[in-house]
């Protein structure tokens, strides 16, 4: 799901890429895939989001699936949450399912998740 180089010829599977030199403020929508690899200030709205080990999110999370290596601050709201063991969260969990690495760093709040 989230290879940088993956691409087929309807434009499907190819993710959405926030680079290393990227920094946003404000909100992100994407009807598929992003991969944060720089940082944000905001809301990130996608169908799935991967934060790598270096980058950062200050703001909410909405989506089907988020995979956190790096480090946010805020709300996730997402069927999956996996927060690798580099990963560090601060905030607040609606999620139906959570996995969490052996290392990760998670300071969090979990409300029941609405259906």
């Amino acid at each position: 799901m989230f290879e940088r180089a993956k691409q087929d010829g309807a434009g499907e599977g190819v993710a959405s890429l926030i680079d290393e030199h990227m920094r946003i403020t404000g909100t992100v929508v994407s009807s598929g895939d992003i991969i944060l690899a720089g940082g944000v200030e905001g809301e990130i709205k996608c169908r799935s989001l991967l934060i790598e080990d270096n980058a950062s999110l200050t703001g909410n999370i909405t989506a089907d699936e988020a995979i956190i290596a790096g480090n946010v601050s805020g709300e996730v709201k997402s069927a999956v949450l996996r927060i690798k063991s580099s990963g560090n969260f601060e905030g607040v969990i609606r999620s139906n399912g959570i996995e969490v690495e052996e290392g990760a760093v998670v300071s969090a709040k979990f409300r029941k998740a609405r259906k």
